[in-house]
């Protein structure tokens, strides 16, 4: 006689599922402030390595829909990193609640 045993295994849902972010990065990020001082203009994103973002990368800085200038990331943690201001359209200034996207290319 064969006897059948049955267990139950529970597993917790990514976060990524229940949140709707998704599988992928966004490679985007808001900005949280921005010190100019009189020797560099420094830009601090509310996203990090979660969202795709490292070290080296240049983005562009939008506006709504309208692009103001670019950056450069210096720094960066999981959540958070900080850019350079490397330029920006004619009378423009950065400021909390722009956007960057990173600018990222297809090689096929």
């Amino acid at each position: 006689m064969f006897m059948l045993s049955v267990s139950v295994v529970s597993a917790s849902v990514p976060s990524y599922v229940t949140d709707g972010s998704g599988l992928y990065t966004s490679n985007s990020a808001q900005v949280v402030a921005v010190n100019d001082s009189a020797d560099i203009a420094v830009v601090y994103l509310d996203n990090g390595l979660d969202a795709g973002l490292d070290i080296g990368m240049t983005a562009s800085v939008y506006r709504g829909s309208e692009k103001i200038g670019s950056v450069i990331l210096v720094a960066t943690e999981q959540y958070q990193s900080v850019a350079v201001i490397l330029d920006l359209k004619a009378k423009q200034v950065i400021q909390a609640g722009d956007y960057v996207q990173l600018n990222t290319f297809r090689n096929s």
